[in-house]
């Protein structure tokens, strides 16, 4: 019997390093595609939303970006900082892409609701303490004694020593509460001179000495938040006269007593 051929498949030559030649391939659509990038998507159109206190102007020319330039090297976390510390005012910032030659630039706007006296000037505060601006006095603005702040600065938030501390923190709690419950539009003064109460005037009227020992019988709530949504009840009492003057004593955790003067 003949024997039979063996037919030998060939096979294709490889090259040495084919891992090398994938890496190198997937360099080179990367850079195409980031040269594409920096060729073709640049800035052309800004757009400024939610500003009511700076123009849209202002808030450009702090981010510095003008038109042409690329749209993908933007730093935008850097820039809404950057925003934020120029301008006080300023709360929140989001900057964003849209392609293919739009940025915008979306902010909230705070606003002040106290004063607080340093040397000779009032720095303006919004309810989370931070510092907005010095004036040369209040104005309408509710106005906070019995705390000292320490090397205010516009953008910064309100810092006192360690000793005034706890009050600080009170101060920051009641802000926050009296915001919660829509109080703060009548605020008209804070006095944290006593360690033991916190004292405000609300609405030209209302006196309320309230205790800073007191406990919320609500878990989702801080002892600040149940009592003023108390009070905020409390000035609605159809019994409560609207031409009286009261002191409102909340110094113990059964009940607040509206007392006339």
């Amino acid at each position: 019997m003949p024997q039979q051929r063996r037919h030998k498949t060939k096979r294709r030559p490889r090259g040495r390093f084919p891992g090398l030649y994938k890496a190198v391939s997937a360099v080179l659509i990367v850079a195409a595609v980031v040269a594409a990038c920096a060729i073709f998507f640049r800035v052309g159109e800004i757009q400024v939303v939610g500003n009511h206190r700076y123009t849209a102007q202002e808030i450009i020319d702090v981010t510095g970006i003008q038109n042409g330039d690329n749209l993908f090297t933007l730093d935008r976390a850097k820039l809404a900082r950057e925003i934020q510390n120029r301008l006080p005012y300023v709360q929140t910032v989001s900057i964003r892409r849209v392609l293919p030659d739009g940025v915008i630039i979306s902010v909230t706007e705070g606003q002040a609701v106290a004063a607080i006296a340093h040397e000779s000037r009032w720095w303006l505060m919004d309810s989370a303490g931070k510092l907005l601006e010095a004036v040369a006095s209040p104005g309408d603005y509710a106005t906070v004694t019995g705390i000292s702040p320490l090397a205010p600065a516009a953008g910064t938030n309100l810092a006192t020593d360690q000793e005034q501390r706890p009050r600080l923190t009170r101060l920051r709690e009641l802000l926050e509460a009296l915001e919660k419950n829509r109080l703060l539009d009548e605020l008209d003064s804070v006095d944290l001179s006593e360690d033991y109460r916190i004292t405000f005037v609300y609405d030209g009227r209302f006196t309320v000495q309230i205790s800073t020992a007191l406990e919320s019988p609500n878990q989702n709530e801080t002892p600040l938040s149940y009592w003023l949504h108390r009070f905020a009840a409390g000035v609605q009492n159809p019994g409560v006269s609207p031409n009286q003057h009261y002191r409102v004593d909340i110094s113990d955790n059964q009940t607040l007593h509206f007392i006339p003067e």
